[in-house]
């Protein structure tokens, strides 16, 4: 049974790897190979041609990852017995999904567009715009090329170990990118269970759906900000000064951590009742903030799981429910727009209404079954 599953999840992997490579942009040549260019050329024809099709088999996928997320986490002892054999396997999946294509957003182009402008080019990514640049041929398949650096210096700085890893080739820099996140997604994973000593709480994070699609496939950066933030937090009360420097760095990777900054200086507090704040913090930029600025974005919710997954699942089963179903909802986002190539027209409501009713299913149906408790 055990081997079914771990194949099951494997060859799911693997199709994700080849599905993603349909959503390689128009503008962008990846390799000189006749075989892979032909194999791009009718995986791009059923992502932009078949819409409806590339929905459906997205769809199957995100149904795929949901079905092995809930069969891991309730039998998470029965199908790893021993916490090497899972490191393992956690280890393999994440490089698998290193060698996808940055499907679903564009923000990895961004990242290395803006580290071409301050490495290669030399100039201060927050004076300059890639834009800005002559005759720069990432534009041609860069989004939101006319904004200057969105994210901290810390950021920047970090985004120069995979340019000069990439050698200016860019499958090679996308590949160093997602390897650098894989690593930092393994760490955090690593932290995880060396902090809560629980295997459940392990698992709710490493096979996350949205932690994989957002982190590992489309690449974002949330989980550095949500890293060095929940090391600092961690570590603030026996060391006040590395906490709040690592905490610093969060800040200056993306700064919405910075709403946490009070929690540093709240005494006689816990580090379970700091990491509740945390989340209902950053939750209240999520759901009022984010969306007033521009988009509820899928990927932010990285910072929900990473925080919750530091709690004692018994004991926040409402929070930890909710988390799931948010996190499902949310990648039900990316299906307007799949199905038909625009974000505007019904859009904005199909959104809408895909996130709010699998949170209003689960809120009914876990109250009312609490009240049939207490009957």
């Amino acid at each position: 049974m055990r081997r079914i599953v771990y194949a099951y999840y494997i060859l799911l992997l693997l199709c994700i790897v080849i599905f993603s490579y349909g959503f390689k942009d128009p503008n962008l040549t990846l390799t000189s190979s006749p075989f892979l260019i032909s194999i791009f050329h009718q995986l791009t024809y059923v992502v932009y041609g078949l819409r409806p099709l590339a929905t459906l088999i997205f769809i199957s996928i995100l149904l795929g990852l949901w079905s092995f997320y809930i069969v891991v986490c309730k039998n998470g002892e029965k199908l790893f017995t021993n916490i090497k054999h899972l490191a393992f396997f956690i280890i393999l999946s994440a490089f698998i999904l290193s060698f996808s294509y940055p499907a679903l957003t564009h923000d990895l182009f961004n990242y290395v567009t803006t580290a071409k402008v301050t490495f290669t080019h030399g100039e201060n990514p927050y004076v300059v715009m890639p834009i800005e640049i002559p005759n720069e041929p990432y534009l041609a398949f860069t989004r939101a090329a006319n904004k200057y650096a969105l994210y901290g210096p810390i950021w920047i700085l970090i985004t120069a170990i995979p340019h000069y890893l990439g050698n200016n080739n860019i499958w090679q820099t996308i590949i160093m990118f997602k390897l650098l996140n894989a690593i930092i997604y393994l760490v955090f994973v690593y932290m995880i269970y060396k902090i809560t000593k629980s295997l459940k709480n392990t698992l709710f994070f490493a096979f996350n759906p949205l932690i994989l699609i957002e982190t590992l496939i489309s690449g974002h950066n949330d989980i550095y900000m949500m890293l060095f933030a929940c090391f600092g937090l961690v570590i603030l009360k026996q060391y006040k000064f590395l906490g709040a420097l690592s905490f610093l760095v969060s800040v200056l990777i993306k700064g919405a951590t910075f709403v946490l900054t009070p929690l540093l200086f709240i005494k006689n507090i816990s580090f379970e009742q700091i990491l509740v704040f945390s989340y209902w913090l950053l939750a209240l930029i999520f759901f009022i903030a984010a969306p007033i600025r521009e988009e509820l974005y899928p990927w932010y919710a990285v910072w929900l799981v990473c925080i919750v997954s530091f709690l004692p699942m018994k004991k926040y089963v409402l929070l930890y429910g909710f988390t799931t179903v948010l996190t499902f909802a949310l990648e039900l986002r990316h299906l307007p727009y799949m199905w038909m190539g625009y974000y505007e027209g019904p859009g904005p409501t199909l959104r809408f209404l895909l996130t709010i009713i699998p949170i209003a299913i689960y809120i009914v149906v876990f109250f009312v079954k609490r009240l049939g408790k207490r009957i």
